[in-house]
């Protein structure tokens, strides 16, 4: 059995996630954080209020890459002028 990191379990515990999906989320999150440039607490901090919508998608067809580049799309969006 792998040992969940405190990320993955804090993922787990917030996200009501089996054990394989946290160490899924955290990857999405790690990705993210490359490609937008924030730093993975800020990314999980979005997460628990900005995408109720995605993770319901997330759950009816389980495909983790739409997941990730729909919070992609969510944070590069340019704040309104």
């Amino acid at each position: 059995m792998i040992q969940l990191t405190e990320f993955e379990k804090k993922l787990l515990e917030t996200f009501t996630l089996s054990d394989r999906d946290a160490r899924r989320l955290q990857r999405v999150i790690q990705d993210l954080s490359i490609v937008v440039g924030m730093e993975h607490e800020e990314i999980y901090d979005f997460m628990r209020f900005g995408v109720e919508n995605e993770l319901e998608i997330l759950k009816t067809d389980y495909n983790w890459e739409h997941f990730r580049i729909r919070i992609q799309k969510k944070l590069k969006k340019s704040p309104p002028l």
